[in-house]
């Protein structure tokens, strides 16, 4: 005789159980919270919100079991705030007008509301162009290094938003991104920051990021003349010795169109005066995004004496 198989049996009583216990306990009444968001409606096309309003209010709430639990798991509950005609501050005591304002089932009862009022700041709409800024971490491939700055194409938007809000800002920023292990030039769609999305908007979402990437090389640049600023005409300066060398490093087809006498070295007179040792460093002034990696000698000694 086979064994009579029992699983089906067992897990059928279980729900069964389950059923029957949701049906006599939800029929009860509860009091429960729930976060309700907030939004606003109507507002006019000239007028801008200040400042983030509040996302939500918390309610606590009261009612029949069942009636809580589908307001639980439904998405239809708002608190609504009507703009219509409001340019300037707006205080709304969420308790009044509930029933105009709060899109929740009819046979729930609000026993508190928290917050039990709010500020909504509201002034001109205006509008800005701001530069973009690129947020770009990146770490390259051993042997190679970007050239040149980051650029981004287009290079700013326009933002509109509240007049004293837009005043604070000098740019507008991409979203963080991360690239790694990079060896070659970079061109790459990235979106834009929405970080104050609920009070301003903006013209475009992305913009192109770009930079050049190239493999790392060194040049020596020899015998650059030490240019001394600032001598009086009754005083000449003898630097010991005149010239230096330089080994510079960066992309090797940026390296290729620098020629020597696009550094300088300099060494300004007041400075002479300020020093009490006997030598001084040369300040050195050339090609952005091109380091110099040695300098020999590392600094000069100097002679003032009284122009014949």
């Amino acid at each position: 005789m086979e064994k009579l198989n029992r699983t089906p049996i067992i897990i059928a009583s279980v729900i069964f159980a389950i059923g029957l216990w949701l049906t006599v306990n939800l029929g009860f009444d509860y009091t429960t919270t729930k976060d309700i968001p907030i939004v606003l409606e109507n507002l006019e096309q000239n007028v801008a919100l200040r400042e983030p309003p509040p996302e939500k209010i918390r309610a606590r709430v009261r009612g029949e079991g069942w009636k809580l639990l589908g307001m639980k798991l439904g998405g239809d509950t708002k608190y609504m705030v009507d703009l219509g005609n409001e340019r300037s501050t707006v205080n709304v005591r969420t308790t009044a007008n509930l029933s105009d304002r709060l899109r929740i089932p009819s046979d729930i009862e609000i026993a508190e509301l928290e917050p039990a009022e709010f500020t909504i700041e509201l002034e001109q709409m205006s509008d800005k162009r701001l530069p973009i800024e690129p947020v770009v971490e990146v770490t390259f491939r051993d042997g190679f290094s970007k050239v040149g700055p980051v650029s981004t194409n287009p290079d700013s938007v326009i933002v509109r938003g509240a007049g004293s809000l837009l005043e604070k800002l000098d740019s507008w920023k991409t979203v963080p991104v991360e690239l790694r292990d990079i060896r070659e030039p970079v061109r790459k769609t990235v979106k834009l920051s929405d970080s104050l999305s609920q009070i301003v908007s903006i013209e475009h979402q992305t913009t192109e990021l770009s930079f050049d990437v190239q493999p790392i090389a060194e040049k020596t640049i020899s015998g650059m003349e030490i240019e001394v600023e600032g001598v009086p005409a009754n005083r000449e300066v003898v630097i010991i010795p005149p010239r230096i060398d330089l080994v510079i490093r960066g992309g090797i087809n940026q390296l290729a169109a620098i020629e020597d006498d696009d550094f300088t070295a300099r060494i300004h007179y007041r400075d002479l005066l300020a020093d009490t040792s006997g030598r001084v460093t040369a300040q050195i002034e050339g090609p952005d995004d091109v380091r110099i990696v040695q300098r020999s000698p590392e600094s000069q000694q100097y002679v003032i004496r009284r122009s014949q």
